[in-house]
């Protein structure tokens, strides 16, 4: 007999499956069918290497979306800091000002913004390699 539940073998007699803890008393034998462990495992041995080449695909997919994460945050951070250094380049006609100070700061600024991206980037494609990974 099987479990109804978990698809376990149980040996006749015994009243409790042993996996899950069902009852097997409170079951009415008559209005379901037994089920076998093939039954409730649908894959079979010509689908498990599907299943493995299924997964190196989603895996490739996942590495390829942490490339393009990666590549794409460090485009953005190499824009973000030329903008800054433009920004730090800008000197006015009277010379030495409290706008030039202000300008060479804002540019030290969107150099943090920069290394946060490409720390964000790193840690997105990171993300999506332990994913790939993971299946």
């Amino acid at each position: 007999m099987f479990c109804p539940k978990c698809g376990t073998t149980i040996e006749e007699g015994i009243n409790v499956c042993p996996t899950c803890g069902l009852d097997i008393t409170t079951i009415d034998q008559g209005s379901k069918p037994e089920i076998s462990p093939a039954a409730t495992t649908p894959a079979t041995a010509s689908s498990g290497s599907t299943n493995k080449a299924d997964n190196q695909i989603i895996r490739y997919v996942y590495f390829g979306l942490a490339a393009v994460v990666l590549i794409m945050f460090f485009i953005a951070a190499s824009s973000i800091v030329s903008g800054g250094n433009e920004i730090m380049q800008i000197q006015s006609v009277g010379g030495k000002t409290l706008e030039e100070a202000y300008y060479y700061e804002l540019g030290s600024i969107y150099a943090g913004y920069a290394m946060i991206s490409r720390a964000l980037g790193i840690f997105f494609a990171s993300v999506l390699v332990w994913l790939g990974l993971k299946n």
